[in-house]
């Protein structure tokens, strides 16, 4: 079982301390309480603008266990979570959520949405800027015409983190973005799982976007790098939006 999985299922069934561990390539560790995807009571600022911002039918891309989906189902919302983890469809339902999909999303194309939502630095799990040109590429064929992605990620740029700054580094030295970043994850110690992650200044998303036909616009940011975008399409996109799901 993937070790994300397996945290959150543990969580789920009543351990409260489970948590998993992210190893990067250059040593760095972080181990993540299982309990983040989890809570629904406290919202930083910026997811608070983010779930603002949705709008219409909602597609929770990378939904894990519901916290941002079930939030806006309480509002009134019309959400779908979607993940790629088949155990999550048991913690999502079990929470209240009906419209779960288990999918890979750029496989996915069952309905049209208003709005994809993807939180907590979610666009990151594209993996690469190949993965993302793919994504956005793919993500017109999933939205209702007017439609939007909303979405944060990280400029690398601002960390002061010393570990961080070598590793963004080594990252330009070698022709990387300097973003790009590898990971090894594992569950109390079980298999470990290899995966890439992105963080993506908004400048560089940005020129991406007008590659892809969307509209970039900066919502909100931190100090710390932590920012929020919109996505929307341009009218003349080529990719063509609209439908009616």
């Amino acid at each position: 079982m993937n070790p994300f999985s397996r945290a959150l299922l543990n969580y789920h069934s009543g351990n409260r301390n489970s948590a998993f561990t992210i190893r990067r390539d250059d040593g760095f560790q972080q181990r993540i309480p299982a309990a983040a995807f989890f809570n629904t009571d406290h919202f930083p600022a910026i997811e608070r603008r983010a779930l603002d911002e949705c709008r219409g039918s909602i597609l929770d891309i990378g939904s894990a266990a519901g916290r941002h989906s079930l939030e806006l189902i309480e509002r009134g919302c019309d959400v779908t979570s979607l993940d790629i983890l088949p155990e999550m469809e048991e913690i999502l339902k079990n929470r209240g959520q009906t419209k779960v999909v288990i999918a890979d999303v750029i496989q996915y194309s069952g309905r049209r949405f208003d709005t994809l939502l993807m939180l907590m630095n979610g666009i990151g799990m594209t993996g690469s800027v190949d993965g993302l040109t793919q994504f956005l590429q793919h993500a017109h064929g999933l939205l209702l015409s007017g439609g939007q992605i909303v979405c944060d990620s990280i400029d690398v740029g601002q960390t002061k983190e010393p570990q961080h700054i070598a590793y963004r580094e080594k990252n330009l030295g070698s022709g990387l973005p300097a973003g790009q970043q590898s990971f090894m994850m594992d569950c109390e110690g079980e298999d470990s799982v290899e995966f890439d992650w992105l963080h993506i200044d908004f400048e560089s998303l940005a020129q991406i976007c007008r590659a892809t036909h969307w509209e970039p616009t900066l919502l909100e940011e931190k100090q710390d790098g932590h920012y929020l975008c919109k996505l929307t399409e341009k009218p003349n996109s080529e990719q063509g939006s609209g439908g009616n799901g």
